[in-house]
């Protein structure tokens, strides 16, 4: 089964953006990019309603949201990390098992050829 986690490093990321301690990370995507789709991350609080079609995964220690189709037709199995290597290139990628990325690591090819609203 596809999945989406995250790394000890991101989500300490997570907690520290936040002073919510009771916290979901929605993961999605919007068209555009250079490369078809750009990436999104939202806080949700715990009490949020979850949508019919929506996954949770649980990974160090962080609820993870997403959307089955958008996980399945154009996300696919990801890894979020945090990278601090300089003050330019900070903050959170994206590692994909399958699919392409551009260059900046802000967009990406779909999984598969979708029409998505």
């Amino acid at each position: 089964m596809m999945q989406i986690s995250i790394t000890e490093r991101a989500a300490a990321a997570v907690r520290e953006s936040t002073t919510d301690a009771f916290i979901r990370l929605r993961v999605s995507a919007n068209k555009g990019g250079c490369s078809g789709w750009r990436w999104e991350l939202e806080t949700e609080s715990l009490e949020s309603q979850q949508q019919e079609n929506d996954l949770i995964f649980l990974s160090n220690k962080i609820e993870i949201i997403v959307n089955k189709e958008m996980l399945h037709n154009v996300i696919g199995e990801t890894i979020i990390d945090y990278t601090s290597a300089n003050i330019v290139e900070q903050g959170f990628v994206f590692m994909r098992s399958n699919g392409q990325q551009c260059g900046c690591g802000e967009s990406f090819t779909p999984v598969q050829e979708v029409c998505l609203p």
